[in-house]
């Protein structure tokens, strides 16, 4: 998960090695429906139950299993399962943190077992208790209804006219297509950013005038400015024409990201075992 905003703000992108698996098991009877709750972050904020008590959680296609708060953790009394390395898309000032596995998780009929997550405090989940990956729902259809303001989860399948997708560190990837340029991005509900592109890039694409500083971002392992510039060209992410006004910029990572800001626009639907996506515009 990557947040990026133009203002300060906090940033999580969490990359594992080696990586688990987010959960162990899904029972999910009927279809379940979360509200998106009024929160400081663009990422979806839900309610989950954990050992019997209501927590606050942010959704992060950014990550594949979570992060958790280490007060939880206290009060169930779990003990770690292992250490994994987290880092973000950069590689610099990673570091070893313990993995737990929370027992059940619940949210509205469905319940999740064995969900993977490390404990921190801190870092960009607010006033959240935790970040919850997207992997988590592997076994179902994820649908973030953004103009709605509700998260769908169910079982079932998109088209085969839906958006094909591929994985990098277990993260969705989809072309950005900006004019003639072409560079990949994750999928990333966890940002508060918009589009962004390394800033390497900046000669090969089509804008107007020269990048200027528009905030910072910072993730649970570095901190860095951002820069925006407005595009004279079409942009799409797999072949979908999306309205990008401005693409947001960073020297940091080598890979693009496809934010909050742009995702809020749309009613997203994620098929993780077909890897396929489909964004629907409001009616």
């Amino acid at each position: 998960m990557i947040t990026l905003a133009a203002s300060t703000v906090a940033a999580l992108i969490l990359a594992q090695s080696p990586e688990p698996q987010p959960v162990e098991r899904t029972e999910c009877p009927a279809p379940v429906t979360l509200a998106m709750l009024p929160s400081v972050r663009r990422a979806p904020l839900i309610e989950l139950t954990i050992g019997g008590k209501p927590y606050h959680f942010l959704l992060d296609t950014g990550a594949a299993g979570g992060r958790i708060s280490p007060e939880i953790v206290a009060y169930l009394g779990l003990k770690p399962v292992g250490q994994i390395e987290a880092a973000d898309p950069s590689g610099k000032n990673s570091r070893k943190v313990d993995l737990y596995r929370i027992p059940e998780i619940v949210a509205g009929s469905a319940k999740f077992f064995g969900v993977s997550m490390f404990a921190d405090s801190g870092g960009p989940a607010g006033h959240a208790d935790g970040v919850i990956g997207y992997g988590v729902f592997k076994d179902l259809l994820l649908v973030l209804d953004y103009p709605a303001r509700k998260v769908s989860f169910l079982h079932g399948s998109l088209p085969r006219t839906a958006i094909p997708y591929k994985t990098v560190g277990g993260i969705p990837v989809l072309p950005i297509k900006i004019g003639k340029f072409v560079i990949d991005g994750h999928v990333d509900s966890g940002s508060d950013g918009g589009l962004l592109v390394p800033l390497k890039y900046k000669a090969q694409l089509p804008l107007e005038g020269e990048p200027r500083v528009i905030g910072h971002a910072r993730t649970l392992f570095n901190s860095f400015d951002i820069l925006g510039a407005k595009v004279s060209a079409p942009v799409t992410i797999g072949g979908f024409q999306i309205d990008v006004p401005m693409i947001e910029m960073h020297a940091m990572f080598p890979i693009g990201n496809i934010g909050a800001r742009v995702l809020s626009l749309y009613k997203v639907t994620i098929d993780q075992k077909h890897r396929r996506i489909q964004f629907q515009k409001p009616n």
